[in-house]
């Protein structure tokens, strides 16, 4: 066993919603249990004001960064977060979570030290499978948590250029291990599906996948309650069957009367009655002026 083993927890994070509510909610687990204070951050894009002309800025548990938080440059955000703690931290291994997902720190500190010590390059993690741009199939590791060794990241920063911003950050970084032939390292992890209390809740991952709308039909203000019911049971605590009753009576009715990406819907049925209504010319202009602000809606809402 190695007793020093430094693991670095890079929580990549955003100012948009359900992210806020959900990292609150991870720091208090997180910070409050078994994960070093040191080396555990919620990055994210910081503004003018709160970086105060740098490049990068550490207040508490947070590291802003000069940078965007649309979705689309979460590869970016994620290269200059490993650029930062390379240049600042000691560290061994890094492992990289969403706002929606709970580790269990205790079984993630046993995972590496029996699993993935003995690797000369670690990329490890839930697979899955896409298409790349030519229709063909891939595998990648699931951005929702990865875990990289420190020869990983230097591989990666060395060959940053290399790192392809027109996907989604998790397959980028698949298609360049690939390149760089880094094999990854297959792990499990265990998916919530909507309301944990309706699940056998296991103790033996050390991650656990905490989204709740995607196939599973819950509003996203849920993951945080997600988070805080798998950290009791996962951790062998049981819950008070008081508390067990009107949280299941609140998950009921929170799916009943929960619309998927409400948001969204509701925009493209203002911009049908827009259209309808208005001259194409008009439109055309209307369409313009609002382009980057539309543009920032879809690029904010739409990932983690």
């Amino acid at each position: 066993m190695v007793n020093d083993l430094k693991i670095a927890t890079l929580v990549i994070s955003s100012n948009t919603y359900p992210a806020v509510r959900n990292s609150k909610v991870q720091k208090k687990l997180f910070l409050g249990n078994s994960f070093d204070k040191d080396l555990t951050f919620w990055y994210k894009a910081g503004t003018r004001q709160s970086l105060e002309g740098n490049k990068f800025m550490l207040i508490e548990n947070d590291l802003l960064i000069d940078t965007s938080d649309n979705t689309r440059n979460m590869g970016m955000k994620t290269l200059l977060a490993f650029e930062w703690l390379e240049q600042n931290y000691e560290y061994d291994f890094i492992v990289r979570p969403t706002p929606s997902s709970y580790i269990n720190y205790n079984n993630l500190e046993n995972y590496i030290q029996s699993n993935l010590l003995h690797h000369k390059y670690v990329y490890a993690g839930k697979i899955q499978t896409t298409n790349n741009k030519k229709k063909q199939p891939i595998d990648f590791i699931s951005g929702s948590t990865f875990i990289l060794n420190k020869a990983s990241v230097k591989k990666i920063l060395d060959n940053k250029l290399n790192w392809d911003h027109t996907y989604w950050d998790d397959v980028a970084l698949s298609i360049l291990m690939k390149k760089l032939n880094i094999n990854h390292q297959e792990t499990e992890r265990f998916d919530v599906t909507g309301n944990p209390l309706e699940q056998n809740i296991p103790t033996t991952y050390y991650q656990y996948r905490c989204r709740a709308d995607n196939h599973y039909g819950y509003p996203r203000y849920l993951e945080s309650k997600n988070l805080k019911i798998i950290h009791k049971l996962s951790n062998k605590q049981e819950l008070n069957k008081i508390a067990r009753f009107f949280l299941s009576i609140f998950y009921k009715f929170s799916k009943f009367f929960y619309v998927y990406q409400f948001g969204w819907k509701l925009y493209e049925h203002v911009k049908n009655v827009i259209k309808k209504l208005l001259p194409e010319s008009a439109y055309r202009n209307l369409k313009k002026i609002f382009n980057k602000k539309i543009e920032h809606f879809k690029n904010v809402r739409f990932k983690f």
